[in-house]
């Protein structure tokens, strides 16, 4: 699947006043589009791919982000503690989750409510 980048001209971001944060979104496609949607309606600006190939792009340079959204974190270890992982999944694995330093879990299935909030607590951490 090709990467995807767009910048919302929608709606103002949801219940803050901080710029638009810059998102990675490694999921499959349908996962993808959908998230790509609702924050994109929020005003972020959001890159999409599948997780090895948007790991691979993190590790040559050709996408910066604040936060990375997937449910296969296990492709961003390398980067642990250079970004916030927001980390999706059914069964969430929360040994894999402690190895990020600036992670928050959803647990599928999880409202767009929730899903704004984690992006906005883990685009306010300092990470290097």
């Amino acid at each position: 699947m090709p990467i995807h980048s767009e910048m919302s001209s929608g709606p103002p971001p949801f219940l803050r006043e901080e710029r638009p944060v810059r998102i990675l979104v490694a999921e499959d496609p349908f996962i993808g589009n959908f998230l790509r949607t609702v924050l994109q309606r929020h005003g972020h600006t959001v890159v999409t791919g599948e997780p090895d190939q948007a790991s691979e792009l993190l590790r040559a340079g050709g996408v910066q982000a604040k936060v990375v959204i997937t449910n296969r974190p296990e492709a961003f270890l390398p980067f642990a503690g250079s970004l916030g992982l927001l980390y999706i999944a059914a069964n969430p694995d929360p040994e894999l989750a402690l190895q990020f330093p600036a992670c928050r879990v959803l647990r599928k299935p999880f409202r767009n409510d929730e899903l704004l909030e984690a992006v906005e607590q883990l685009a306010q951490l300092d990470v290097p």
